[in-house]
């Protein structure tokens, strides 16, 4: 029998968590305004959330606790994507090369395309390493047995919610990119979420 009250704390911890716009929320952003895609791309992203929240309460917190030098690697290796994703985006910025003509950008994402970026902006982001593994994966895995599924499974909801809500909400803003400035505002605030994490990871792990 599901516990409301531990599903309503997983789920408000959820919210507090996934509700900030980081790195992974600006792709979403761009993605859903330029993909027919938009429910797998909420999926993707609230299953990613599901699997690291997993591993966080099955006890791959504490693996990683011992081993510094894997945590470090994979730290820099996510540190290395998403500032490399944030420089093109700087670049199409700068230089406006992002198509403005939305229905026709929409034709040159592909499903398997779009699941693949998609899964690697929700894996291979350490802020959501942070969230799910260590945070709210720790908080389910010192509760009661019982306990550790209803509270796990608000936060998953809590995270779905939030990328269903913001994938079509971002859909529905589709008409204010049909000027290539408007694209230019969104890479350029896509830059600044990638570089500005990466940055602040760099400067927290030297």
């Amino acid at each position: 029998m599901l516990d409301a009250s531990t599903f309503i704390e997983g789920r408000l911890l959820g919210a507090g968590l996934f509700t900030s716009v980081g790195p992974k929320d600006a792709f979403v952003i761009k993605r859903s305004l330029t993909s027919h895609h938009l429910f797998p791309i909420a999926i993707v992203c609230a299953g990613s959330d599901a699997l690291l929240i997993a591993l966080g309460a099955g006890g791959f917190a504490a693996f990683l606790a011992r081993m510094p030098t894997l945590s470090a690697i994979a730290m820099w290796a996510g540190i290395a994507y998403l500032a490399g994703y944030g420089l093109l985006a700087l670049r199409a910025a700068v230089r406006g090369t992002q198509h403005a003509d939305i229905a026709r950008t929409a034709t040159n994402h592909s499903l398997a395309h779009t699941l693949l970026a998609t899964a690697a902006v929700s894996l291979l982001n350490p802020y959501a390493w942070i969230d799910t593994v260590l945070v709210v994966g720790s908080l389910t895995a010192n509760r009661a047995a019982g306990l550790r599924w209803p509270f796990a499974l608000g936060a998953i909801t809590a995270s779905l919610a939030w990328f269903l809500c913001l994938t079509y909400g971002s859909r529905a803003c589709r008409a204010l990119f049909a000027r290539a400035s408007a694209w230019r505002a969104l890479d350029a605030f896509v830059a600044i979420m990638m570089l500005g994490v990466a940055t602040h990871l760099v400067a927290e792990n030297l």
